[in-house]
Parts: structure tokens; sequence; C-alpha cells
């Protein structure tokens, strides 16, 4: 799920679509909310760049002093270290590949479970006159997933079809991510089509197309 092209415009096109389809099949409601990364971690490449600064500062010193027997200069070696800290800030802030490896799983779970649960809220996923809505949250930084029913869909389909779509997503280590939300919201729909089955006076309570949140 850390596939970037979820966030084109081709990507969300499709997954729009999918929506649309899946919900003609039935009354629940499907929302779909995509996020580049659940949080900034601003914290992480700070202290990453701090640690990287000090790190070049004593290294830079010890080389000076005892192998170039050279008298370091102080000020000199406070700026390349202050260079080597932003430099080493900026990366781990910019690029997603480094920025996850200081950031534990425990920390990324933590944030995705946060913005999935603020983003339920602010989606009006609850709003539907069944209680019948279900999010369907991405992550693509932390390449996690979370798929969010309401009470109403929670109480009547069976909480194994929703493990099922919700593994298939979490596991798959191959693959186009569009084609497999696209997969995932088909499945979710026919799911649901027994428990919730589509009625002509039906509305479209919720937008199909998908959301995009920014950390």
């Amino acid at each position: 799920m850390r596939d970037r092209r979820l966030l084109s415009a081709e990507s969300l096109d499709r997954i729009e679509a999918a929506v649309a389809d899946a919900e003609k099949a039935t009354s629940c409601e499907f929302v779909v909310v995509i996020a580049p990364a659940s949080s900034r971690y601003e914290g992480r490449a700070m202290a990453a760049g701090a640690a990287a600064a000090v790190i070049v500062f004593v290294a830079l010193y010890w080389i000076n002093d005892l192998w170039l027997d050279v008298a370091p200069d102080a000020l000199l070696l406070m700026l390349e270290g202050a260079a080597a800290g932003l430099i080493t800030a900026l990366v781990f802030s910019r690029v997603r590949a480094a920025r996850r490896l200081i950031i534990p799983r425990w920390r990324m779970d933590a944030a995705v479970d946060d913005a999935a649960n603020a983003t339920f809220t602010e989606e009006n996923v609850s709003l539907t006159k069944q209680r019948n809505a279900c999010l369907l949250y991405v992550s693509v930084l932390e390449g996690r997933v979370r798929l969010m029913p309401d009470i109403g869909m929670q109480r009547t389909l069976n909480g194994a079809a929703l493990g099922e779509v919700l593994a298939t997503l979490q596991n798959a280590q191959t693959g186009d991510a569009t084609t497999l939300v696209c997969d995932a919201i088909k499945k979710l729909g026919q799911a649901c089509k027994d428990c919730f089955p589509y009625h002509a006076e039906d509305t479209n309570e919720l937008p199909d197309r998908p959301q995009i949140r920014m950390p």
C-alpha cells in the first residue's frame, strides 16, 4: 500500500468508479480516504538531524586533533556539524524510504489508528440512516490500511467477511495498489448485498470520490 500512484487522478477515478459500482448492489455506503502519511513525524527528523550534527562535530574534532595534529577550529566544526544535521533532517523529512527507517512500527501504527479514527468522524461515516457505512483508510507512507465499519454493519455483517477483505489488503506485497483497493471495495459490496440489499429509494448519502487527507 506504499504505492504513491494511489494519489494520482487516474487512481482516484478508478476507485470512485469501484465505489459507485459496489453501491449498486447494496444500500451500504463505502468511503475511501487516502493519506500520503498519517503524521508528519517532525520530531523524528529533527532528532536524526541533531544526532548527525553531534556525530559529525565529534568525528571532525578527533580527526583534526588526533590524526592530522591540527588545532580544531571550533566555529568551523560547529558550522560543518550544523550543515550535516540540516541535510540529515531534510533527507529524513522529505525522503519516504529514509523516514520509515527512523519511525518505530508502534509509532506508525498509533499514528494510523489516530488518523483513521479522526477521519471516521470528519467524513461523517456514522451519519447514514442505517448506520451501515464503512471507511477504508489507506496511509501510503506507513503502508497501513484500516477498515472501519459503522455500528449497523458491525452488528449485521459477518465479521469474517470484513476480516478477509482487510487481510487481503494488509498482506499484499506485490501488485498494483489501486487494483487491490478496487478489488477490496468490490468484495465489500458483494459481502454486504445480502444483509443490506439495494432498494430503488436508496440515496447516495456519502461521496463516492476518494478523499485525500493530509497529515
